[in-house]
């Protein structure tokens, strides 16, 4: 009796535990990344609109003369573009506080997912009892400073200027962390310069050190 007893223990434990195995594969392969495609696109959109906002609030500040220095010569012919650095960094550390508070600003979320979109099957998506999954989010903001330049004629050259934002998300989320990456590149200004190409672009390299801020 007493090996009947435990040969049913033992195949219950085993039963017990493949059918906690199939409920934790299940939740791996279902659950998880219907929540985690819910939250990016939450995320993604509540953040990308912060961050339109907020680099128009600053770009409106500034002109491309207040970054770039044309140097000519008496003939007014090119000879070289300077950057302003300090101005440079100051638009920069401008821009990532900006975008930083407008981020913290979002506060808590809470991402709205129909329990048929579990399912896997496209019919079944929108539809059943509505489930509510709180979002928590911390942000790590970092801004870089890209020029190019571009011909558009025979002997004009377009030079423009723009704020590239990079923002790493921490979701903190029932089920598990993950992390949410955006990226957004931002025109600061531009001007077309007639003439030759300049033969000597200066740039301090100081100018491209940036910072990384974490809120």
């Amino acid at each position: 009796m007493k090996k009947r007893k435990a040969r049913k223990v033992a195949v219950f434990l085993i039963v017990l535990c493949v059918a906690a195995g199939a409920v934790f594969f299940g939740f791996q392969k279902n659950v998880k990344p219907v929540v985690f495609t819910y939250c990016d696109a939450l995320i993604a959109s509540l953040g990308m609109d912060a961050i339109n906002k907020s680099s128009a609030d600053v770009v409106a500040l500034y002109e491309y003369s207040d970054f770039v220095e044309i140097g000519k010569d008496d003939a007014g012919k090119v000879l070289y573009l300077g950057t302003n650095t300090p101005m440079v960094n100051g638009f920069v550390r401008s821009l990532a506080l900006r975008c930083e508070n407008a981020l913290n600003a979002i506060g808590k979320q809470t991402a709205v997912i129909p329990a048929g979109a579990f399912t896997g099957s496209a019919l079944m998506s929108n539809s059943g009892p509505k489930i509510n999954v709180d979002i928590t989010f911390f942000s790590t903001v970092k801004c870089d400073f890209v020029t190019s330049f571009e011909n558009v004629d025979i002997n004009q050259t377009r030079h423009s200027i723009f704020a590239k934002i990079d923002v790493l998300f921490n979701t903190v989320l029932p089920i598990a962390e993950h992390e949410i990456f955006l990226s957004n590149n931002v025109l600061v200004a531009e001007n077309v310069i007639v003439g030759e190409i300049p033969g000597v672009y200066v740039a301090d390299k100081n100018a491209t050190d940036y910072l990384d801020l974490i809120p």
